[in-house]
Formats: structure tokens, C-alpha cells, sequence
């Protein structure tokens, strides 16, 4: 399970086991919500943040797709049983997984809602349906927990943890991890990104400095933003001191608009790891 992490630091805590191939790849959490999973961590960039933090909203530059059914399952699949109590630990409540079909693709997303989740079933399908198609068919199983702090993380094998009330550049962040290890290697280990990063001076905020693969993920919603405003940054963020991140992410077939916003998941041709075709 390790072998696709060459160059990165583990961490594992003892507790109920992952699921088979769930490696941790992304903790915007406390270390103590994280169950017998190795975390996936780099060198802290050597950059300077432009900001603190995002402070910009995307959630109406982001249209929701339209649902064609939302199905309750009869049990919880096996990547869903491991975090429900008594197994283990994120959910102490009842858990009910619901298959949610857009009208964009023909497969579904399983989404496996703990019953104190701060989100509500709704809230969850239309943050869901935001995320763009041609970057959602990278996202598998969506975990939805509740907390009184916000908080995520994605595994290696697409599934996405969001506890509390998860703002869409939160979905739109952890989806960019899902895509990053998609093909079973990390994009953002890719030389070309390390060298991308090592040419500027800046990274979007102080979060982007945990690490490349943390900074592959907000500079990518950041270039959704700049999709979104005809190709401009978010007030506050100059392009220049991050410019070969940004032409990376320019690069990258995933960010072609016509199949990113397209209605289909059904993009032949673009990047083989997506998980619904």
C-alpha cells in the first residue's frame, strides 16, 4: 500500500482498520480523527502564502446538476460499515447510504450520511452536483459525518470524509485529490508539478504550504475560480509569483471547459483513473 507514496513521511494510528486500498492522502483535521491510516505527508514549500485563507464563495459560480434519483440502499457497503459504530468511530449514530444518479452520468455516487451530520441530505446532493462533471467522475464514496468543526480528508481510493457543514471549495479541494490519485500515482509527485513549484515565489495561502500535494489541491480550485471569472484571480491573489503553478493546472487536460462543465462523465480520450465513464 505504500509503494505509491515514494518520497513521503508516514504517520499510522492504531485503530479500527481502513478498508482494503483506503490510504490516507489529505487530513484537514485533528490527527485524532484519523483510524489506523497513513498519512500522506512532504516537505513544507518554501513559498510565501499570498493570504491566510480562501475568502471567496463558489457556490453560484458552480450550477448544480440535476438529480434523476436518489436511492436508499437496504445496507451500508463495507467502505461505509468501517467508520459506523461499533466498528468504528466517526459515526456513533445510525448511518444510511443513498445512491445519488445526475443527470450528467449514468452511474451513481454513493453517499453514506451519519445521521448527526451537519449536512443535510439535500445540502449534501447539491454541494455534490457542483462540483463540475469532468472533475466529479474522479470522486467515489462521499462520507458525510458530523462535528462541531469543519474539517475532510480523501483516500487514495477516491472516497471523500467531510464532517461538519463543508463549504463548496471544500468539496471542490478534496475532489482535486481524488482526481490527483486517480491513476494509482500521485500527479502532484510528478516532476513536472515539484518543478512548477520550484520556479515561483508564492502559493495561494498558508494551507497550500503544508505540502505539494496540499497546493496541487487550492491551486486547483483556484483555477476554477479563474474559469469561473473569465480568467481572473480572486481579489487579493496576483497571478505572477505562482504563474507555473497556474500554467500546470492550464495544462491539464482535466481543465479543459468544454469537458469540465460538459454534461456528460462520458469524456473519452481525458486521463484513464476516472472512476464513472
Amino acid at each position: 500500500m505504500l509503494d505509491n507514496f515514494l518520497f513521503l513521511a508516514y504517520f499510522i494510528f492504531f485503530a479500527p482498520s481502513l478498508p482494503v486500498d483506503a490510504t490516507l492522502i489529505y487530513a484537514n483535521t485533528s490527527l485524532e480523527d484519523v483510524q489506523n491510516a497513513v498519512v500522506v505527508t512532504g516537505s513544507a514549500l518554501n513559498l510565501t502564502a499570498q493570504e491566510e485563507k480562501f475568502n471567496f464563495n463558489l457556490t453560484a459560480n458552480m450550477p448544480a446538476s440535476t438529480t434523476t434519483s436518489v436511492t436508499t440502499l437496504e445496507a451500508l457497503p463495507e467502505n461505509c460499515g468501517a467508520y459506523n459504530a461499533p466498528s468504528g468511530s466517526e459515526c456513533a449514530e445510525g448511518m444510511t447510504a443513498t445512491n445519488v444518479t445526475f443527470d450528467d452520468c449514468g452511474d451513481p455516487w454513493t453517499v453514506c450520511r451519519c445521521s448527526n451530520a451537519n449536512m443535510t441530505m439535500d445540502t449534501v446532493v447539491d454541494r455534490l452536483g457542483r462540483v463540475p462533471v469532468g472533475l466529479r467522475r474522479y470522486v467515489a464514496t462521499i462520507v458525510v459525518l458530523g462535528d462541531t468543526s469543519t474539517h475532510a480528508y480523501t483516500l487514495t481510493n477516491g472516497d471523500i470524509h467531510l464532517f461538519g457543514d463543508s463549504a463548496i471549495e471544500t468539496w471542490l479541494h478534496e475532489s482535486m485529490h481524488s482526481f490527483d490519485f486517480a491513476s494509482g500515482t500521485s500527479v502532484s509527485n510528478s516532476s513536472q508539478w515539484l518543478e512548477s513549484i520550484g520556479n515561483d515565489s508564492c502559493a495561494p495561502d498558508d494551507y497550500s504550504l503544508t505540502n505539494a500535494v496540499e497546493d496541487f489541491a487550492q491551486v486547483g480550485v483556484m483555477k476554477l475560480y479563474s474559469l469561473a471569472h473569465y480568467g481572473e484571480l480572486p481579489p487579493g491573489w496576483e497571478p505572477e509569483c505562482m504563474k507555473n503553478q497556474l500554467a500546470y493546472m492550464d495544462a491539464l487536460p482535466l481543465f479543459n471547459r468544454t469537458t469540465l462543465f460538459g454534461n456528460t462523465c462520458d469524456i473519452s480520450g481525458i486521463f484513464s483513473g476516472a472512476r464513472w465513464v
